[in-house]
């Protein structure tokens, strides 16, 4: 009894914690861990079993892939394609839908809402398509979607690796049957739903005081086409001066050629824009904002280019950029292939990571085979996913999709050792002996009747869902459906994809999931909004998950 209480106390206060944000979650899992170690509430080899859990392994192998598909530009390229010809927000919705589902359940969801934000806003500013309209109601797609494969989403993952520890085995598709009709329910109601988000009075007048200068490589997507026929021509963060071709400056409007040089007026951010587009064929290397030092303002930044390691790409200049002058203590934007390059240069006071490597579309097949590989081998029970996954994660590094350096920078240490975190929390709910307090709780509650037991099970779900973490949700409630389930006659890889669908109602705080914090900023959306739109998604996708694991059960 000393220990479920002592758990009890771990658990809520961490929760706790967690909820009021006062304490990073890592920080808070990793005092509970310790402290629960010391009181032996639980071994040491289950508090810190998530270091070795195939849930958290395939996560950090999964977040290597999707970067290597990310690299390849083939999701902006896909995106500028599906969106080419829209003309309102209602139809970008509906070109984005599908083909956003179908990424998200293959691939992490950050980066594809990372590469949406700018196409989005390119909308905005080329054709007067609010992206507001579209960018909150993405988000909230990808994570319907995200649940319906085992490798969709973390917390799917983290179930999984919980539940094989009970013999319970969760496969690819073990959580479509609930998750998929959720997804196409709520994706319905989104659609309708997104009118409901206003467009706020335009900001202040943008000034493009940044020169940019682009070579096009032999190869590049855009040889034989115009900018404009490429969207590439203007935009709110950019515009097309001129085609510079053997030293001739041509119009904006001319075919390019292999070697000429793209220059544009653009702010700071269309730089990045610029530098991220997969259309021109750039050298992978990185892009860094540099820092002149002082008594360096007799050179010009062609001076930087003597080697040849370094390309200049912008800075704040009216001119040719061969023929700007170092000023000291300017910033402008260079591309190398490391940074240890701009070490050995005198001139460089400080520099910082702009953009990551430019997109290389050349290793699009390869980078898409390897995933697709993984999920057919994982799919068909060939490999198990996590030895899939984090061969596909080596394979993007052995077949140069990745250098070893982008690998390890995909690796988001902060959710891993969070997922990890969370596999310990679940270990001191279970040895403690409060996964059976809860379930004598829910089973009070229910009355014995499975209907109850999984509206039970998808109400908590879904209100800590949007006050914690979902790993931490996961952790707690998965030791607690897998001793309920078969003693109340429920599937318990029904009450499972219960959970890990209702995991992903994430629609009425800001805060619940990394992907509504990404488009918060950036679009300008108010709490107020969220609830105001997160309302009815979140109504309409109970009622139908609860429903439909209630038939399957």
């Amino acid at each position: 009894m000393w220990h479920t209480v002592a758990g009890g106390v771990i658990v809520v206060v961490t929760l706790v914690l967690m909820t009021t944000g006062r304490v990073r979650p890592v920080i808070a899992l990793g005092c509970a861990l310790v402290v629960a170690g010391i009181l032996r509430i639980a071994p040491a080899s289950a508090l810190f079993g998530g270091l070795s859990n195939g849930g958290v392994i395939t996560v950090g192998a999964m977040l290597v892939i999707a970067k290597g598909v990310v690299q390849t530009g083939v999701v902006a390229r896909i995106t500028r394609r599906l969106l080419a010809t829209v003309h309102t927000a209602q139809q970008a919705l509906r070109r984005l839908a599908a083909p956003v589902g179908v990424a998200s359940a293959l691939m992490n969801t950050t980066p594809i809402v990372a590469m949406l934000i700018p196409a989005t806003k390119s909308l905005e500013q080329t054709r007067n398509i609010p992206a507001r309209q579209v960018m909150l109601p993405i988000a909230h797609i990808t994570t319907l979607t995200g649940s319906v494969t085992l490798i969709g989403t973390s917390s799917n993952l983290l179930i999984a690796g919980i539940a094989a520890g009970s013999g319970v085995s969760m496969s690819m598709l073990s959580f479509a049957p609930v998750a998929l009709p959720t997804a196409v329910v709520g994706a319905v109601v989104i659609y309708v739903a997104a009118r409901l988000l206003r467009t706020p009075v335009a900001g202040a007048e943008v000034v493009l005081d940044w020169r940019v200068e682009i070579p096009v490589a032999a190869g590049a997507r855009i040889i034989g086409r115009t900018p404009g026929d490429v969207a590439l021509a203007t935009a709110r963060d950019y515009a097309v001066v001129n085609v510079r071709r053997d030293g001739d400056y041509l119009p904006p409007d001319v075919a390019i050629a292999a070697g000429d040089r793209l220059v544009f007026q653009a702010t700071e951010a269309g730089v990045k824009a610029l530098w991220g587009s997969p259309l021109l064929g750039l050298k992978p290397h990185r892009l860094y904002a540099v820092s002149i030092r002082s008594g360096d303002e007799n050179g010009f930044l062609a001076d930087l280019e003597e080697d040849g390691t370094i390309q200049v790409v912008a800075a704040q200049t009216t001119v040719s950029l061969r023929r700007t002058s170092m000023l000291p203590g300017s910033t402008c934007y260079l591309a190398a292939a490391d940074p240890d390059v701009l070490r050995g240069v005198e001139a460089i006071a400080l520099w910082q990571d702009a953009a990551s490597r430019a997109p290389q579309p050349r290793k699009t097949w390869i980078a898409l085979s390897i995933l697709a590989a993984v999920v057919i081998t994982a799919s068909i029970g060939l490999v198990p996913v996590e030895f899939g996954s984090v061969g596909g994660a080596l394979l993007m590094v052995l077949t140069g999709v990745l250098t070893p350096r982008s690998a390890g920078r995909a690796l988001d240490w902060n959710i891993l050792f969070v997922l990890a975190g969370s596999v310990g929390l679940g270990a001191i709910v279970l040895s403690s002996g409060l996964a059976d307090l809860l379930a004598a709780g829910i089973r009070t509650l229910s009355a014995g009747s499975a209907l109850l037991v999984v509206l039970v099970f998808a109400l908590i779900t879904t209100v800590l869902t949007n006050l914690v973490t979902n790993a931490a949700a996961a952790s707690i409630l998965t030791p607690v459906a897998l001793s309920l389930a078969t003693e109340l006659g429920v599937n318990p890889a029904t009450l499972l994809a219960l959970i890990g669908t209702c995991i992903s109602f994430t629609f009425i705080t800001p805060f619940s999931h990394q992907s509504n914090l990404m488009v918060m900023g950036p679009m300008g959306y108010t709490t107020k909004e969220f609830v105001r739109f997160g309302v009815p998604v979140l109504i309409a996708a109970l009622i139908t998950a609860t429903v439909v694991a209630t038939l399957l059960k």
